[in-house]
């Protein structure tokens, strides 16, 4: 079996650290053939760690579309709002496609592609990777083996970590919905795409609260300048300061996001002159901070859904309400908890601790796509109608977070 060869849509985090290093270890199921990026630094490397020829490396990604190169897939890894037009272009090219989530930010945007990919005959899969993990399959495993009855509700918490909403959603990328996603789209699709799989339903209607609490200017502490390398005076008392957070001993994520020279020279320099230096009260930021959603699916399931950047750690954490039982998780813990009602059993399942990002789910999430594309039967645990209805239900969350907690009905959304 010949190597998937792809051409790979941006070199940044994901693009590199995804797909780049999954291709890297996977040589026989994956090949980075070709790279479009506009960044000469991330360019090189990719070009350098894949070895792709010259002619095949283009400084964007409509130059790659212009002779189009030797390949059979396309992996889009670029910014959010740039993902439309490449999905698309793809398309016309007739090969499959990878795309980074979201899909796109906009409704009309998601309309446009589902009307497109109606006679689409190739593979088309959209990176929600927490299918992938062992940590839920084992969740949807309990839940079908009717280890609890029937499900009943669902309540799943995603706890961004303060350091990374102030990284991604404050001072980074994702900070602004006009030029990203709403938060609830940009981040929680992924939550959004979980619960319809594990109720296994469609969601009927849903209500939405949430705002940007505390990442203002109103909030700034005394006297403290745009830029924590200025000299803030509250350096002792605040977690945000750009200092503690990237110029420590770490040089993984998120500090290896700030520049390609990780020296403590090109991290000062990125500091200094970028956007991951300013004050976290002083950005151009507009993403809510914490959310809370209510969900009713088509077949009685309830669901509470939070997400909150007021966390210490960065982890999901779930409970599964049945008729005859009930199931605690905590994904980065890799611990299930599993109380029977009838026999007043307490079951502890300890999860396998699996390398790679999303605890494993980016590497199953790309295996699924090779093996789609080489004719595996059946349908692979991400389809695009999956990843379309996740994105209606973020749409109508965040319509009604705007309308002060309205409730949406999802026809409302998926006929607009």
């Amino acid at each position: 079996m010949e190597p998937i060869k792809a051409l790979l849509l941006g070199a940044g985090s994901r693009g590199r650290f995804a797909y780049g290093q999954y291709a890297k270890m996977n040589p026989a199921m994956l090949q980075i053939a070709a790279l479009a990026e506009p960044d000469p630094v991330k360019r090189k490397i990719i070009q350098e760690e894949h070895n792709i020829p010259s002619q095949y490396v283009y400084t964007d990604w409509e130059e790659a579309f212009t002779v189009f190169p030797p390949v059979s897939a396309v992996i889009i890894a670029m910014q959010d709002n740039m993902h439309f037009a490449p999905i698309l272009k793809a398309m016309k090219q007739n090969v499959h496609i990878l795309c980074e989530k979201p899909i796109v930010p906009t409704l009309e945007e998601c309309h446009t592609i589902e009307k497109s990919a109606s006679g689409f005959n190739k593979v088309i899969m959209i990176a929600h990777v927490l299918k992938y993990t062992l940590f839920f399959s084992r969740l949807k495993e309990l839940i079908t083996g009717g280890r609890i009855g029937k499900l009943i509700g669902i309540d799943l918490v995603e706890n961004v970590g303060h350091i990374h909403i102030s990284h991604s959603f404050v001072r980074g990328n994702w900070r602004k919905t006009p030029v990203s996603a709403p938060m609830i789209l940009a981040k929680s699709c992924h939550d959004m795409d979980m619960l319809a799989w594990l109720a296994d339903s469609t969601c009927e209607s849903l209500s939405s609260y949430g705002r940007l609490n505390y990442f203002k200017e109103e909030n700034a502490p005394k006297g403290a300048p745009d830029r924590c390398l200025d000299g803030c005076p509250a350096i002792d008392s605040c977690p945000y300061h750009a200092a503690k957070i990237y110029l420590g001993t770490n040089t993984d994520w998120p500090v290896n996001v700030i520049s390609s020279d990780l020296s403590m020279e090109g991290r000062i320099k990125a500091l200094s002159e970028g956007p991951y230096g300013k004050c976290v009260f002083r950005c151009d930021n507009n993403v809510v901070d914490h959310q809370a959603v209510m969900l009713n699916f088509a077949n009685g399931v309830t669901a509470n859904f939070t997400m909150s950047g007021f966390t210490m750690k960065i982890h999901r954490s779930i409970k599964l309400f049945g008729t005859t039982g009930e199931i605690s998780g905590d994904m980065e813990g890799n611990k299930i908890v599993v109380n029977d009602f009838v026999s007043g059993n307490i079951e502890t399942i300890a999860v396998a601790q699996v390398k790679g990002g999303h605890a494993g789910g980016d590497t199953g999430f790309c295996t699924d796509f090779v093996r789609m594309i080489n004719g595996a039967g059946g349908e692979g645990r991400n389809t695009l109608k999956k990843s379309f209805e996740s994105h209606y239900m973020a749409f109508a969350a965040e319509l009604s977070r705007l309308e002060g907690g309205r409730m949406i009905k999802l026809s409302e959304i998926r006929s607009k």
